[in-house]
């Protein structure tokens, strides 16, 4: 159930609206942080595309009951388009019932929408350590 909408009016706010809504459980919250044809490229090389994929990701996510801060360690923004080289660092419940920590460094492009809000159009949470 979402808590409302909220979007980042600046491109470096969306990682720590996105750990926001995650740690509330909020799964459509967080899919309004992205566009509707957005990119989430995965680990095994696999590229999702639009919400209807990306929903199972966000969904484990919240099932494995991550806590992630964020740290966005670059912007870089020209326009109506944003990257971020974001850190997230946590941790989540393994298939053992085991906290374990979680590490990403994350690659994100941004676009600013007609209303002046970032969505996420391509995420790479992996992006930095490949």
């Amino acid at each position: 159930m979402s808590t409302g909408k909220i979007e980042p009016s600046r491109p470096q706010d969306w990682p720590a609206m996105f750990t926001k809504l995650l740690h509330t459980g909020d799964i459509d919250g967080m899919l309004g942080l992205y566009a509707a044809d957005a990119c989430f490229a995965r680990p095994n090389g696999d590229v999702l595309i639009g919400h209807e994929q990306l929903r199972p990701i966000l969904t484990s996510l919240v099932k494995e009951d991550r806590r992630m801060e964020s740290e966005v360690i670059q912007a870089v923004v020209s326009d109506d388009i944003a990257i971020l080289y974001t850190d997230f660092r946590g941790t989540r419940v393994d298939t053992a019932g085991e906290r374990v920590d979680v590490r990403d460094r994350a690659i994100e492009v941004l676009r600013r929408q007609s209303d002046g809000s970032w969505k996420l159009i391509i995420g790479d949470p992996k992006g930095r350590q490949r």
